[in-house]
C-alpha cells in the first residue's frame, strides 16, 4: 500500500528533526532556516519523494503501461523515438520568361500555408518550358559543436523548432572526417566504433549520446568539431491544402517569372506524424530481444510497424512457418516472407509496399526480392453484447454508446485492428472498456457479458483484416428485475 506524498513528507521531516538532536549545531541552523542546511535537506526529501513515486509506478504498472509519462519513458528507453515521415510531392514549374532558369537541389519553396519544401533534385527550364520536380516538405538545420572536454557518454542536447517534428538526424566528425552511425542503446557497438544513440524525455527535445571507447562506441575528444544535421518536417500533409507555391527567396530577376504549383494526383507520399502515445505503448509491449533488427525468418512485425505504423491502417508480415499453418505447404514459400498492408492513403499503396520491401532487405539481404504480397480480405468481426440494464437508464442511449465505443476502439482504422488478431479481439479488454467508459454499467444493478465469434473453428488468417462494423455488432439488452421495486436498491 502506497503512502501519500504529504504523509511521506511529514514522516521524513519528523525523522530529520529527531536525528538532528544528535547534532546540536546543525539542528539549530535547521530550525533557524539556514539556507545552507535547508537546501541540502530539502533536496534529500525531494529525492526520496521522487523515488517513492517511481516505486509506485513500478508496482502498479509492471506489464501494462497506462500513464502517459510511463508509456513515453518505457518506449524511449527501448529506442522508440518520435520521428515523423516528410510528405513528398511532384511540383510543377512553369517558366513564363524567355531565358533559361536553373534551380539547384535543396532550394526552398513555400506553399500557401507557409510550410517549406526542398527540391530533391536540380532542374533547368528553358523559356516557356514546363517541368515537374520532386519536392519534400522538410528543412535541414545545421549545428556545429566544439567538444569542450573529453568525456565518456558525452551528451549533446538538440531540439526541433517552430513546432516541427524530427524526421532524421546525422552526426559527422569534421575533425576526423568521419560519419557516426545511429545505434539504438549502443547494441552490438564495437570498441572505438563511430556510433551514437538518441534519447528524449518529452517527444520534442532530443539528446545525442556518444559512447565510451572502453565499453561501446568511442569517447569524444576535446577540441573535435561535430556537424549535426537535423531534418524536421510537419509530418502528414493534407493534399487538399496544397495549391500554389513560391520560391522562398528570389536570387535573380528571371526567377520571378516562374509559376510553381502542386497539381492534384501528383502526391508521392502523404507523410506521417510521429507515433502517438497509444502506438508507442503498443510497440513498447514487444519483447526487446534484439537490437531493433529482425533476425532471419524471425519477427519483422516490430521492425515494419516501428517505421511505417502511421502510414497504414492494417499490416501483417509473416514467415513460411506461419504461412504453412494457415495456407498449407508450398515450395514457393521457402525462405520467403509474406506481406499484407493497407495504406491510409490509397495513392501511396504501391510506394508503401516498396518501402517495406527495402526495409526488409536492409535488415536481411537474404530476403531481398523475397517478399510475397498477399491482397487483403476484409473480415467484419462478429460480437454480441448481452446484458441487463437498470430501469433508470435509457435503453436506446446505452446501445448507441456501446456501438460508438466498439467502432472507435475496434473498428476500421483503429489501432486494435491494425495488426493480425488470430484469436480475435481480447474480450477482457472490450469488457474493461465498456465498464469504464459507459456510465450505465458502473452501478450495482446493471450487468453485461461479451460474446465473440468462434475463431477456433474459423481462424483469422494473416491476410484477413478483422475489425468490428456496425452490422457485426449485436446488442441484446433486457431490463433488470428491480423495475417497480423500492427506490433504494443495493
Amino acid at each position: 500500500m502506497s503512502v501519500p506524498s504529504n504523509q511521506l513528507r511529514k514522516k521524513i521531516l519528523s525523522s530529520i528533526d529527531s536525528h538532528l538532536n544528535d547534532y546540536p549545531e546543525v539542528a539549530e541552523r535547521w530550525r533557524a532556516g539556514d539556507p545552507t542546511v535547508r537546501a541540502m535537506m530539502t533536496s534529500v526529501v525531494e529525492t526520496v519523494l521522487w523515488l517513492s513515486r517511481d516505486n509506485q509506478v513500478n508496482i502498479t504498472e509492471p506489464f501494462i503501461k497506462s500513464k502517459q509519462s510511463t508509456i513515453i519513458a518505457d518506449a524511449i528507453n527501448k529506442g522508440i523515438l518520435p520521428v515523423a515521415t516528410p510528405c513528398q510531392h511532384m511540383l510543377t514549374i512553369e517558366n513564363n520568361g524567355n531565358s533559361k532558369v536553373s534551380l539547384s537541389q535543396g532550394r526552398l519553396v513555400e506553399d500557401g500555408t507557409g510550410r517549406q519544401w526542398r527540391l530533391m533534385s536540380s532542374v533547368t527550364l528553358n523559356g516557356h518550358e514546363t517541368k515537374k520536380v520532386l519536392v519534400e516538405q522538410s528543412t535541414v538545420n545545421h549545428i556545429e559543436v566544439n567538444i569542450p572536454v573529453s568525456e565518456s557518454f558525452y551528451r549533446l542536447d538538440v531540439s526541433t523548432t517552430d513546432g516541427a517534428y524530427l524526421s532524421s538526424l546525422s552526426v559527422y566528425n569534421a575533425t576526423l572526417g568521419m560519419n557516426f552511425q545511429y545505434t539504438p542503446k549502443f547494441m552490438n557497438a564495437g570498441l572505438g566504433q563511430a556510433a551514437y544513440t538518441l534519447q528524449s524525455h518529452n517527444l520534442e527535445d532530443i539528446t545525442i549520446v556518444f559512447g565510451d571507447s572502453e565499453r561501446a562506441g568511442t569517447t569524444v575528444q576535446a577540441g573535435d568539431t561535430y556537424e549535426i544535421a537535423i531534418t524536421q518536417s510537419y509530418g502528414y500533409v493534407d493534399q487538399s491544402s496544397l495549391s500554389s507555391a513560391a520560391l522562398s527567396e528570389i536570387y535573380e530577376s528571371e526567377e520571378s517569372k516562374l509559376n510553381l504549383y502542386f497539381k492534384a494526383g501528383d502526391l508521392v507520399r502523404a507523410g506521417a506524424d510521429p507515433l502517438s502515445v497509444a502506438q508507442m505503448r503498443l510497440l513498447a509491449s514487444y519483447p526487446s530481444m534484439y537490437d531493433h533488427n529482425a533476425v532471419f525468418m524471425g519477427n519483422f512485425d516490430f521492425l515494419v510497424r516501428k517505421h511505417f505504423m502511421q502510414r497504414f491502417d492494417y499490416m501483417a508480415i509473416w514467415n513460411e512457418t506461419i504461412n504453412e499453418k494457415h495456407y498449407g505447404a508450398s515450395l514457393d514459400a521457402i525462405n520467403h516472407l509474406f506481406l499484407t498492408v493497407v495504406a491510409k492513403n490509397k495513392i501511396e499503396q504501391k510506394a508503401l509496399v516498396e518501402d517495406i520491401k527495402k526495409l526488409v532487405a536492409n535488415a536481411d539481404s537474404l530476403l531481398d526480392e523475397k517478399v510475397n504480397i498477399k491482397e487483403v480480405v476484409e473480415r467484419p468481426y462478429k460480437i454480441t453484447i448481452a446484458g441487463r440494464l437498470a430501469s433508470v437508464h435509457d435503453m436506446d442511449s446505452v446501445k448507441t454508446q456501446i456501438k460508438e465505443l466498439l467502432l472507435e476502439n475496434f473498428g476500421k482504422g483503429s489501432l486494435s485492428s491494425s495488426y493480425h488478431n488470430p484469436d480475435g479481439f481480447n474480450k477482457q479488454e472490450i469488457a474493461i472498456k465498456i465498464r469504464s467508459d459507459i456510465t450505465a454499467f458502473q452501478d450495482r444493478i446493471s450487468d453485461f457479458s461479451v460474446l465473440t465469434e468462434d475463431t477456433a473453428k474459423n481462424p483469422i488468417k494473416p491476410h484477413e483484416w478483422a475489425y468490428i462494423t456496425e452490422d457485426s455488432i449485436t446488442i441484446d439488452m433486457t431490463r433488470t428485475a428491480d423495475t417497480g421495486t423500492a427506490i433504494w436498491t443495493l
